[in-house]
């Protein structure tokens, strides 16, 4: 059976793994595109960056370390809320905000 800790290994190093094959000029621009939206919205899930205009990726889930760095920088934190997503089948989304 699984573990939680190693479930959070495989998690972390597919994380990792998506971060190392983004191309890093996207990286920089989702950054600074997250800032300054998030200076806009009270809050917002990654479902309103790609509605307010970010530009896909090749792998669209490099936007998971993206939005993780921006978290370790201070730009937003988690609300503690979810949402349904309406383009990953209705996953649940954190909410975020500036922080």
């Amino acid at each position: 059976m699984p573990t939680l800790t190693a479930a959070t290994v495989v998690r972390d190093n597919a994380i990792a793994q998506v971060d190392a094959n983004a191309d890093a000029a996207w990286k920089s621009y989702a950054l600074g595109f997250i800032a300054e939206l998030s200076g806009r919205l009270d809050e917002f899930t990654t479902d309103d960056l790609w509605d307010a205009g970010l530009v896909k990726p090749r792998e669209p889930r490099a936007l998971g370390p993206v939005m993780r760095r921006a978290a370790k920088r201070g730009l937003i934190t988690t609300t503690g809320q979810f949402r349904a997503s309406r383009y990953r089948n209705c996953a649940p989304l954190p909410v975020w905000s500036a922080a």
